[in-house]
Protein backbone atom coordinates (compact mmCIF):
# COMPACT_ATOMS: atom_id res chain seq x y z
CA UNK A 1 0.00 0.00 0.00
CA UNK A 2 1.23 3.49 -0.80
CA UNK A 3 1.08 6.74 1.12
CA UNK A 4 1.55 9.94 -0.89
CA UNK A 5 3.97 12.11 1.03
CA UNK A 6 5.84 14.98 -0.58
CA UNK A 7 7.34 14.35 -4.01
CA UNK A 8 7.52 10.57 -3.99
CA UNK A 9 5.65 7.46 -2.88
CA UNK A 10 6.73 5.48 0.15
CA UNK A 11 5.85 1.78 0.23
CA UNK A 12 5.75 -0.27 3.40
CA UNK A 13 5.98 -4.04 3.15
CA UNK A 14 4.21 -4.37 6.50
CA UNK A 15 1.44 -1.85 6.83
CA UNK A 16 -1.17 -1.67 9.58
CA UNK A 17 -4.33 -0.06 8.15
CA UNK A 18 -4.69 1.88 11.37
CA UNK A 19 -1.32 3.63 11.34
CA UNK A 20 -2.83 6.38 9.18
CA UNK A 21 -6.48 7.41 9.31
CA UNK A 22 -7.86 10.32 7.30
CA UNK A 23 -10.87 11.56 9.25
CA UNK A 24 -12.50 12.77 6.04
CA UNK A 25 -12.42 9.31 4.50
CA UNK A 26 -12.57 7.01 7.47
CA UNK A 27 -15.57 4.91 8.42
CA UNK A 28 -13.98 3.24 11.44
CA UNK A 29 -15.99 5.13 14.04
CA UNK A 30 -15.95 8.37 15.98
CA UNK A 31 -14.25 7.40 19.25
CA UNK A 32 -10.59 6.51 19.74
CA UNK A 33 -8.45 5.71 22.76
CA UNK A 34 -4.69 5.66 23.34
CA UNK A 35 -2.17 5.97 26.13
CA UNK A 36 -0.88 9.32 24.89
CA UNK A 37 -2.69 11.66 22.52
CA UNK A 38 -0.34 14.11 20.76
CA UNK A 39 -2.02 17.17 19.28
CA UNK A 40 -0.05 18.46 16.30
CA UNK A 41 1.94 16.64 13.61
CA UNK A 42 4.76 19.17 13.31
CA UNK A 43 8.32 19.01 14.62
CA UNK A 44 7.49 18.53 18.31
CA UNK A 45 4.58 16.16 17.68
CA UNK A 46 6.54 13.84 15.40
CA UNK A 47 9.61 13.75 17.63
CA UNK A 48 7.50 13.10 20.72
CA UNK A 49 5.32 10.41 19.12
CA UNK A 50 8.26 8.38 17.84
CA UNK A 51 10.22 8.71 21.07
CA UNK A 52 7.25 7.37 23.04
CA UNK A 53 6.39 4.63 20.53
CA UNK A 54 9.94 3.28 20.64
CA UNK A 55 9.47 2.87 24.39
CA UNK A 56 6.37 0.73 23.86
CA UNK A 57 3.74 3.43 24.43
CA UNK A 58 0.64 3.61 22.22
CA UNK A 59 0.30 7.05 20.65
CA UNK A 60 -2.39 8.80 18.63
CA UNK A 61 -1.00 11.73 16.63
CA UNK A 62 -3.51 14.35 15.46
CA UNK A 63 -2.63 16.52 12.43
CA UNK A 64 -5.08 19.27 11.43
CA UNK A 65 -3.90 19.30 7.81
CA UNK A 66 -3.22 16.54 5.33
CA UNK A 67 -0.12 14.55 4.47
CA UNK A 68 0.57 17.16 1.79
CA UNK A 69 0.12 20.95 1.90
CA UNK A 70 -3.43 22.23 1.37
CA UNK A 71 -4.50 25.85 0.94
CA UNK A 72 -7.82 25.23 2.68
CA UNK A 73 -6.03 24.01 5.81
CA UNK A 74 -3.57 26.89 5.80
CA UNK A 75 -6.41 29.43 5.69
CA UNK A 76 -7.40 28.49 9.25
CA UNK A 77 -4.13 29.99 10.54
CA UNK A 78 -5.15 33.58 9.79
CA UNK A 79 -4.73 35.83 12.83
CA UNK A 80 -5.91 39.38 13.40
CA UNK A 81 -3.30 41.96 14.46
CA UNK A 82 -4.22 44.58 17.04
CA UNK A 83 -0.87 46.45 17.35
CA UNK A 84 2.35 45.83 15.38
CA UNK A 85 2.20 43.33 12.53
CA UNK A 86 3.59 40.00 13.66
CA UNK A 87 4.15 38.49 10.22
CA UNK A 88 5.15 35.08 11.54
CA UNK A 89 1.66 34.48 12.91
CA UNK A 90 0.24 34.47 9.39
CA UNK A 91 3.22 33.70 7.14
CA UNK A 92 5.53 31.57 9.27
CA UNK A 93 3.27 28.65 10.14
CA UNK A 94 2.36 25.53 8.15
CA UNK A 95 -0.79 23.52 8.84
CA UNK A 96 0.35 20.23 7.33
CA UNK A 97 2.07 16.98 8.27
CA UNK A 98 5.60 18.02 9.21
CA UNK A 99 4.46 21.51 10.26
CA UNK A 100 7.05 24.28 10.12
CA UNK A 101 9.78 21.76 9.24
CA UNK A 102 8.41 21.93 5.69
CA UNK A 103 9.64 25.53 5.59
CA UNK A 104 12.32 26.21 8.19
CA UNK A 105 15.97 26.84 7.43
CA UNK A 106 17.24 24.12 9.77
CA UNK A 107 19.52 26.38 11.81
CA UNK A 108 20.80 24.92 15.09
CA UNK A 109 22.49 26.82 17.91
CA UNK A 110 22.11 25.95 21.62
CA UNK A 111 21.18 28.46 24.29
CA UNK A 112 24.09 29.54 26.48
CA UNK A 113 23.87 28.41 30.16
CA UNK A 114 23.28 31.94 31.49
CA UNK A 115 19.96 32.11 29.64
CA UNK A 116 18.56 29.37 31.86
CA UNK A 117 20.26 30.53 35.06
CA UNK A 118 21.10 34.27 35.01
CA UNK A 119 23.80 35.36 37.48
CA UNK A 120 23.09 37.49 40.53
CA UNK A 121 22.57 41.09 39.54
CA UNK A 122 20.93 40.24 36.24
CA UNK A 123 17.50 41.71 35.57
CA UNK A 124 16.43 38.85 33.33
CA UNK A 125 14.20 36.00 34.45
CA UNK A 126 15.57 32.50 34.54
CA UNK A 127 14.04 29.19 33.53
CA UNK A 128 12.94 26.53 36.03
CA UNK A 129 15.52 24.18 34.47
CA UNK A 130 19.26 24.53 33.91
CA UNK A 131 21.42 23.92 30.86
CA UNK A 132 22.49 20.51 32.17
CA UNK A 133 18.87 19.34 32.01
CA UNK A 134 18.78 19.52 28.21
CA UNK A 135 22.41 19.53 27.00
CA UNK A 136 22.43 15.71 26.51
CA UNK A 137 19.34 16.05 24.32
CA UNK A 138 21.06 18.63 22.11
CA UNK A 139 23.45 15.90 21.03
CA UNK A 140 20.57 13.61 20.16
CA UNK A 141 18.92 16.33 18.06
CA UNK A 142 22.16 16.67 16.10
CA UNK A 143 21.96 12.99 15.22
CA UNK A 144 18.29 13.20 14.23
CA UNK A 145 18.93 16.16 11.93
CA UNK A 146 22.13 14.77 10.43
CA UNK A 147 24.66 17.43 11.40
CA UNK A 148 28.23 16.95 12.58
CA UNK A 149 29.29 16.88 16.24
CA UNK A 150 31.83 19.71 16.02
CA UNK A 151 31.66 22.50 18.63
CA UNK A 152 29.39 25.52 18.28
CA UNK A 153 32.00 27.80 19.88
CA UNK A 154 35.04 29.51 18.40
CA UNK A 155 36.92 26.29 19.23
CA UNK A 156 35.56 25.13 15.88
CA UNK A 157 38.12 27.32 14.10
CA UNK A 158 41.06 25.87 16.01
CA UNK A 159 39.71 22.35 15.49
CA UNK A 160 39.64 22.98 11.73
CA UNK A 161 42.96 24.87 11.86
CA UNK A 162 41.40 28.03 10.47
CA UNK A 163 42.44 31.59 11.25
CA UNK A 164 40.95 32.69 14.54
CA UNK A 165 38.84 35.82 14.81
CA UNK A 166 39.98 38.55 17.24
CA UNK A 167 39.23 37.68 20.86
CA UNK A 168 36.93 40.02 22.76
CA UNK A 169 35.37 40.02 26.21
CA UNK A 170 32.29 41.70 24.75
CA UNK A 171 31.74 39.61 21.63
CA UNK A 172 31.12 35.87 21.81
CA UNK A 173 31.91 34.15 18.49
CA UNK A 174 29.81 31.05 17.86
CA UNK A 175 28.82 28.99 14.82
CA UNK A 176 25.37 27.74 13.86
CA UNK A 177 24.92 24.39 12.15
CA UNK A 178 22.35 23.94 9.40
CA UNK A 179 20.56 20.65 8.82
CA UNK A 180 20.89 19.43 5.22
CA UNK A 181 17.81 19.97 3.04
CA UNK A 182 17.05 16.23 2.94
CA UNK A 183 16.74 16.20 6.74
CA UNK A 184 14.80 19.43 7.32
CA UNK A 185 11.29 18.24 6.48
CA UNK A 186 10.56 15.81 9.30
CA UNK A 187 7.50 14.50 7.46
CA UNK A 188 9.92 12.73 5.12
CA UNK A 189 12.08 11.28 7.88
CA UNK A 190 10.49 10.96 11.33
CA UNK A 191 7.02 11.20 9.75
CA UNK A 192 7.57 8.23 7.44
CA UNK A 193 8.87 6.29 10.41
CA UNK A 194 5.79 7.24 12.46
CA UNK A 195 3.33 6.12 9.77
CA UNK A 196 5.14 2.78 9.51
CA UNK A 197 5.38 2.20 13.27
CA UNK A 198 2.63 0.01 14.80
CA UNK A 199 2.75 2.04 18.01
CA UNK A 200 1.70 5.30 16.31
CA UNK A 201 -1.60 6.03 14.62
CA UNK A 202 -1.53 9.22 12.55
CA UNK A 203 -4.86 10.99 12.07
CA UNK A 204 -5.04 13.69 9.39
CA UNK A 205 -7.67 16.39 8.91
CA UNK A 206 -8.06 16.12 12.69
CA UNK A 207 -8.70 19.65 13.93
CA UNK A 208 -8.52 19.91 17.73
CA UNK A 209 -11.51 21.99 18.87
CA UNK A 210 -11.27 21.88 22.67
CA UNK A 211 -10.05 19.79 25.59
CA UNK A 212 -12.60 18.45 28.04
CA UNK A 213 -12.54 17.29 31.66
CA UNK A 214 -15.13 15.14 33.35
CA UNK A 215 -17.72 17.01 35.38
CA UNK A 216 -16.39 17.81 38.84
CA UNK A 217 -12.78 16.89 38.01
CA UNK A 218 -10.86 19.67 36.25
CA UNK A 219 -7.57 18.19 37.44
CA UNK A 220 -7.54 15.75 34.53
CA UNK A 221 -8.40 16.05 30.85
CA UNK A 222 -10.58 13.13 29.83
CA UNK A 223 -10.93 13.73 26.08
CA UNK A 224 -10.45 16.09 23.19
CA UNK A 225 -13.12 16.99 20.65
CA UNK A 226 -11.79 16.83 17.09
CA UNK A 227 -13.47 17.99 13.87
CA UNK A 228 -12.81 17.27 10.23
CA UNK A 229 -13.45 19.87 7.54
CA UNK A 230 -17.04 18.67 7.13
CA UNK A 231 -17.54 19.57 10.82
CA UNK A 232 -18.02 15.97 11.84
CA UNK A 233 -17.04 15.46 15.48
CA UNK A 234 -14.72 12.78 16.88
CA UNK A 235 -13.73 12.02 20.46
CA UNK A 236 -10.21 11.03 21.51
CA UNK A 237 -9.58 9.80 25.04
CA UNK A 238 -6.16 9.10 26.56
CA UNK A 239 -4.23 8.85 29.80
CA UNK A 240 -2.04 11.79 28.79
CA UNK A 241 -2.51 14.67 26.35
CA UNK A 242 0.34 16.73 24.88
CA UNK A 243 -0.30 19.94 22.95
CA UNK A 244 2.28 20.29 20.16
CA UNK A 245 0.35 22.66 17.89
CA UNK A 246 2.96 25.43 17.64
CA UNK A 247 3.22 28.62 19.67
CA UNK A 248 0.15 30.49 18.45
CA UNK A 249 -2.21 27.55 17.95
CA UNK A 250 -1.30 25.89 21.26
CA UNK A 251 -2.31 29.04 23.14
CA UNK A 252 -5.48 29.28 21.06
CA UNK A 253 -6.49 25.70 21.85
CA UNK A 254 -6.11 26.18 25.60
CA UNK A 255 -7.98 29.49 25.45
CA UNK A 256 -10.83 27.77 23.57
CA UNK A 257 -11.00 25.01 26.22
CA UNK A 258 -13.08 26.20 29.20
CA UNK A 259 -12.12 23.11 31.21
CA UNK A 260 -8.43 24.10 31.20
CA UNK A 261 -7.95 26.26 34.33
CA UNK A 262 -6.66 29.78 33.82
CA UNK A 263 -7.13 31.36 37.27
CA UNK A 264 -4.47 34.04 36.81
CA UNK A 265 -5.21 34.88 33.16
CA UNK A 266 -1.77 33.70 32.05
CA UNK A 267 -2.67 31.60 29.00
CA UNK A 268 -1.50 33.48 25.91
CA UNK A 269 0.52 36.11 27.78
CA UNK A 270 4.23 36.94 27.42
CA UNK A 271 4.18 36.21 23.68
CA UNK A 272 7.54 37.14 22.14
CA UNK A 273 9.84 36.72 19.15
CA UNK A 274 13.26 37.76 17.97
CA UNK A 275 13.14 41.14 16.27
CA UNK A 276 15.57 41.91 13.45
CA UNK A 277 17.32 45.03 12.24
CA UNK A 278 19.41 45.51 9.06
CA UNK A 279 22.36 47.34 10.55
CA UNK A 280 24.81 47.66 7.64
CA UNK A 281 25.80 46.56 4.16
CA UNK A 282 29.25 45.21 3.35
CA UNK A 283 31.08 47.17 0.65
CA UNK A 284 34.69 46.85 -0.59
CA UNK A 285 37.21 46.31 0.86
CA UNK A 286 35.45 44.91 3.94
CA UNK A 287 33.14 42.80 1.77
CA UNK A 288 35.90 40.55 0.41
CA UNK A 289 37.43 40.07 3.84
CA UNK A 290 34.04 39.27 5.34
CA UNK A 291 33.39 36.59 2.71
CA UNK A 292 36.82 35.10 3.23
CA UNK A 293 36.69 35.00 7.02
CA UNK A 294 32.97 34.88 7.81
CA UNK A 295 31.46 33.20 4.76
CA UNK A 296 29.47 29.97 5.29
CA UNK A 297 31.51 26.78 5.05
CA UNK A 298 30.84 23.03 4.96
CA UNK A 299 32.32 20.25 7.07
CA UNK A 300 31.24 16.73 6.06
CA UNK A 301 28.03 18.08 4.56
CA UNK A 302 27.10 20.34 7.47
CA UNK A 303 26.92 24.07 6.78
CA UNK A 304 28.38 26.36 9.47
CA UNK A 305 27.75 30.11 9.75
CA UNK A 306 29.33 32.66 12.06
CA UNK A 307 27.43 34.52 14.79
CA UNK A 308 28.60 37.45 16.92
CA UNK A 309 26.70 37.31 20.20
CA UNK A 310 26.75 39.91 22.94
CA UNK A 311 28.59 38.29 25.84
CA UNK A 312 27.08 38.05 29.30
CA UNK A 313 29.68 40.55 30.51
CA UNK A 314 28.62 43.07 27.88
CA UNK A 315 24.91 42.58 28.51
CA UNK A 316 25.32 43.15 32.25
CA UNK A 317 27.51 46.21 31.75
CA UNK A 318 25.34 47.88 29.11
CA UNK A 319 21.93 46.62 30.25
CA UNK A 320 21.31 44.84 26.94
CA UNK A 321 18.93 42.08 26.01
CA UNK A 322 20.41 38.96 24.41
CA UNK A 323 21.41 39.94 20.88
CA UNK A 324 23.41 38.61 17.94
CA UNK A 325 24.87 39.89 14.68
CA UNK A 326 25.42 37.84 11.54
CA UNK A 327 25.83 38.17 7.78
CA UNK A 328 22.80 37.76 5.56
CA UNK A 329 23.65 36.87 1.94
CA UNK A 330 21.07 37.83 -0.70
CA UNK A 331 21.68 36.59 -4.22
CA UNK A 332 19.75 38.38 -7.01
CA UNK A 333 16.28 36.90 -7.50
CA UNK A 334 16.97 36.07 -11.16
CA UNK A 335 20.32 34.36 -10.49
CA UNK A 336 21.03 30.66 -10.85
CA UNK A 337 22.06 30.49 -7.19
CA UNK A 338 18.74 31.89 -6.05
CA UNK A 339 16.81 29.57 -8.37
CA UNK A 340 18.74 26.54 -7.08
CA UNK A 341 17.89 27.44 -3.51
CA UNK A 342 14.24 27.90 -4.46
CA UNK A 343 14.14 24.41 -5.97
CA UNK A 344 15.68 22.93 -2.83
CA UNK A 345 13.05 24.71 -0.74
CA UNK A 346 10.29 23.38 -2.99
CA UNK A 347 11.64 19.85 -2.50
CA UNK A 348 11.62 20.44 1.25
CA UNK A 349 7.96 21.48 1.08
CA UNK A 350 7.02 18.56 -1.14
CA UNK A 351 6.29 20.84 -4.10
CA UNK A 352 9.04 19.76 -6.51
CA UNK A 353 6.99 20.06 -9.70
CA UNK A 354 5.91 23.60 -8.90
CA UNK A 355 9.44 24.60 -7.89
CA UNK A 356 11.19 23.18 -10.93
CA UNK A 357 8.57 24.64 -13.27
CA UNK A 358 9.20 28.18 -12.02
CA UNK A 359 12.97 27.96 -11.52
CA UNK A 360 14.26 25.73 -14.34
CA UNK A 361 14.69 28.68 -16.71
CA UNK A 362 16.71 30.83 -14.27
CA UNK A 363 18.82 27.77 -13.36
CA UNK A 364 19.68 27.11 -17.01
CA UNK A 365 20.31 30.79 -17.70
CA UNK A 366 22.47 31.00 -14.59
CA UNK A 367 24.28 27.69 -15.15
CA UNK A 368 27.55 29.35 -14.18
CA UNK A 369 26.15 30.26 -10.76
CA UNK A 370 24.86 26.72 -10.27
CA UNK A 371 28.21 25.19 -11.25
CA UNK A 372 30.03 27.55 -8.91
CA UNK A 373 27.79 26.50 -6.02
CA UNK A 374 28.51 22.83 -6.66
CA UNK A 375 32.25 23.27 -7.14
CA UNK A 376 32.73 25.51 -4.12
CA UNK A 377 30.81 23.19 -1.80
CA UNK A 378 32.52 20.04 -3.08
CA UNK A 379 36.13 21.15 -3.49
CA UNK A 380 36.51 24.32 -1.42
CA UNK A 381 34.09 23.43 1.34
CA UNK A 382 32.52 26.86 1.05
CA UNK A 383 29.20 28.29 0.00
CA UNK A 384 29.79 30.30 -3.17
CA UNK A 385 28.94 34.02 -3.03
CA UNK A 386 28.55 35.76 -6.38
CA UNK A 387 29.82 39.27 -7.11
CA UNK A 388 26.21 40.41 -7.46
CA UNK A 389 25.19 39.17 -4.02
CA UNK A 390 24.30 41.70 -1.34
CA UNK A 391 25.90 41.14 2.06
CA UNK A 392 24.12 42.71 5.00
CA UNK A 393 24.88 42.73 8.69
CA UNK A 394 21.71 41.78 10.52
CA UNK A 395 21.13 42.14 14.25
CA UNK A 396 18.51 40.07 16.07
CA UNK A 397 17.34 40.88 19.58
CA UNK A 398 15.25 38.89 22.03
CA UNK A 399 12.19 40.64 23.44
CA UNK A 400 11.87 41.72 27.05
CA UNK A 401 9.05 39.94 28.94
CA UNK A 402 5.83 41.90 28.49
CA UNK A 403 2.52 40.67 29.87
CA UNK A 404 0.65 42.83 27.33
CA UNK A 405 2.18 40.94 24.40
CA UNK A 406 -0.27 38.10 24.12
CA UNK A 407 -2.38 35.69 22.09
CA UNK A 408 -6.14 36.20 22.51
CA UNK A 409 -9.25 34.74 20.91
CA UNK A 410 -12.18 36.74 19.61
CA UNK A 411 -15.29 37.06 21.74
CA UNK A 412 -17.60 36.98 18.74
CA UNK A 413 -15.82 35.77 15.59
CA UNK A 414 -15.48 32.07 14.72
CA UNK A 415 -13.79 30.25 11.86
CA UNK A 416 -15.48 27.73 9.57
CA UNK A 417 -14.93 24.97 12.15
CA UNK A 418 -16.62 26.92 14.92
CA UNK A 419 -13.44 27.85 16.80
CA UNK A 420 -12.91 31.37 18.05
CA UNK A 421 -10.43 33.18 15.83
CA UNK A 422 -6.97 34.32 16.91
CA UNK A 423 -5.99 37.88 17.84
CA UNK A 424 -2.31 38.79 18.28
CA UNK A 425 -1.48 41.69 20.60
CA UNK A 426 2.20 42.25 19.88
CA UNK A 427 4.50 45.26 19.90
CA UNK A 428 8.20 46.03 19.64
CA UNK A 429 9.21 48.08 22.68
CA UNK A 430 12.03 50.43 23.65
CA UNK A 431 14.34 47.79 25.26
CA UNK A 432 14.57 45.91 21.94
CA UNK A 433 15.22 49.06 19.91
CA UNK A 434 17.82 50.46 22.29
CA UNK A 435 19.62 47.09 22.41
CA UNK A 436 19.77 46.97 18.60
CA UNK A 437 21.21 50.51 18.38
CA UNK A 438 23.80 50.06 21.12
CA UNK A 439 24.95 46.65 19.90
CA UNK A 440 25.31 48.01 16.37
CA UNK A 441 27.75 50.59 17.68
CA UNK A 442 29.73 48.02 19.68
CA UNK A 443 29.83 45.49 16.86
CA UNK A 444 30.98 48.18 14.42
CA UNK A 445 34.09 48.79 16.51
CA UNK A 446 34.83 45.07 16.65
CA UNK A 447 34.47 44.56 12.89
CA UNK A 448 36.56 47.63 12.16
CA UNK A 449 39.31 46.31 14.40
CA UNK A 450 39.08 42.97 12.55
CA UNK A 451 39.38 44.86 9.20
CA UNK A 452 35.91 43.74 8.12
CA UNK A 453 34.04 47.03 8.46
CA UNK A 454 30.81 46.83 6.37
CA UNK A 455 31.35 50.55 5.43
CA UNK A 456 27.69 51.38 4.83
CA UNK A 457 25.91 51.57 8.16
CA UNK A 458 22.27 52.25 8.91
CA UNK A 459 22.12 55.88 9.97
CA UNK A 460 19.53 55.20 12.66
CA UNK A 461 22.10 53.19 14.61
CA UNK A 462 24.74 55.87 14.29
CA UNK A 463 22.35 58.65 15.29
CA UNK A 464 20.76 56.75 18.20
CA UNK A 465 17.29 56.91 16.69
CA UNK A 466 14.72 54.11 16.77
CA UNK A 467 15.49 51.55 14.03
CA UNK A 468 12.88 49.86 11.86
CA UNK A 469 12.53 46.31 13.18
CA UNK A 470 10.34 43.29 12.44
CA UNK A 471 9.78 39.77 13.75
CA UNK A 472 11.90 36.86 12.51
CA UNK A 473 9.30 34.04 12.39
CA UNK A 474 10.40 32.75 15.80
CA UNK A 475 7.17 32.97 17.83
CA UNK A 476 7.63 31.97 21.47
CA UNK A 477 5.78 32.34 24.75
CA UNK A 478 2.09 32.34 25.56
CA UNK A 479 2.32 29.21 27.71
CA UNK A 480 5.47 30.09 29.59
CA UNK A 481 7.34 27.74 31.87
CA UNK A 482 7.79 28.69 35.52
CA UNK A 483 7.36 27.83 39.18
CA UNK A 484 5.07 30.74 40.06
CA UNK A 485 1.55 29.80 38.90
CA UNK A 486 0.60 33.48 38.97
CA UNK A 487 3.06 34.23 36.14
CA UNK A 488 3.33 30.97 34.18
CA UNK A 489 1.26 28.21 32.61
CA UNK A 490 3.43 25.06 32.73
CA UNK A 491 5.95 23.72 35.23
CA UNK A 492 9.53 22.54 34.68
CA UNK A 493 8.21 19.26 33.24
CA UNK A 494 5.94 21.16 30.80
CA UNK A 495 2.79 20.09 32.68
CA UNK A 496 -0.02 22.63 32.79
CA UNK A 497 -0.45 23.96 36.33
CA UNK A 498 -3.43 22.29 38.00
CA UNK A 499 -3.94 19.58 35.37
CA UNK A 500 -2.34 16.21 36.06
CA UNK A 501 -2.26 14.82 32.52
CA UNK A 502 -1.90 17.82 30.18
CA UNK A 503 1.53 18.86 28.84
CA UNK A 504 2.81 21.29 26.21
CA UNK A 505 5.73 20.70 23.83
CA UNK A 506 6.23 23.95 21.95
CA UNK A 507 8.25 27.17 21.84
CA UNK A 508 5.18 28.57 23.61
CA UNK A 509 6.75 27.47 26.92
CA UNK A 510 9.89 29.62 26.51
CA UNK A 511 10.18 32.27 29.27
CA UNK A 512 12.81 34.10 27.19
CA UNK A 513 14.24 33.93 23.71
CA UNK A 514 18.02 34.09 24.07
CA UNK A 515 19.71 35.18 20.84
CA UNK A 516 19.65 31.68 19.33
CA UNK A 517 17.06 30.19 17.01
CA UNK A 518 14.48 28.42 19.20
CA UNK A 519 13.80 25.13 17.37
CA UNK A 520 16.97 23.35 18.54
CA UNK A 521 16.11 23.95 22.19
CA UNK A 522 12.43 23.15 21.60
CA UNK A 523 13.28 19.71 20.19
CA UNK A 524 15.61 19.03 23.13
CA UNK A 525 12.81 19.95 25.55
CA UNK A 526 10.45 17.64 23.65
CA UNK A 527 12.83 14.68 23.99
CA UNK A 528 13.15 15.43 27.70
CA UNK A 529 9.35 15.51 28.01
CA UNK A 530 9.06 12.16 26.21
CA UNK A 531 11.37 10.55 28.75
CA UNK A 532 9.37 12.11 31.59
CA UNK A 533 6.08 10.76 30.19
CA UNK A 534 7.61 7.35 29.63
CA UNK A 535 8.62 7.21 33.30
CA UNK A 536 5.13 8.29 34.38
CA UNK A 537 3.52 5.64 32.19
CA UNK A 538 5.90 2.97 33.49
CA UNK A 539 5.16 3.95 37.10
CA UNK A 540 1.42 3.77 36.47
CA UNK A 541 1.49 0.33 34.91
Amino acid sequence: MYIQLGIRDYQFSTYDLRVHIDLEESSVGHSFRSTVCVIGGGIAGLILAMRLAKQGIQVHLLEAGGLAFEERSQAFYHAQMSYDDHRGSNEGRARTFGGSSTRWGGQLLPFTPDIFNPPDGSSREGWPICAQDITPYYQEVERILGVDSLPFTSDLLSTLRRNMLPASEDILVRFSKWAPFKKRNLAKTVGVEAIAHPGVTVFTHANAAFLMARAGNRNRISSILVRNYDRQDFSFTADHFVVCAGTVESSRLLLCSPDVPNPHDQIGRYFHDHVGFLAAQFLPPGRARAIQRLGPFYVDGTLHTCKFEASLRLRLREGLLATVGYILIDEPAESGASATRNVLRSIQRGQFKEGIGVNLGPMLFGAGDVARLLLYSRFAGRRAVSKRATLRLTIDVEQAPDTQNRIRVSDCKEDALGMRTTIVDWRINEPERSTAVRYSQILRKYLKYAEMDPSQWNETALENTAPAMSDTNHPMGGLRMGTDIRRSVVDRDLKVHGVDNLHVASCAVFPSGSSSNPTFTMIALTLRLADHLARQTSDRY
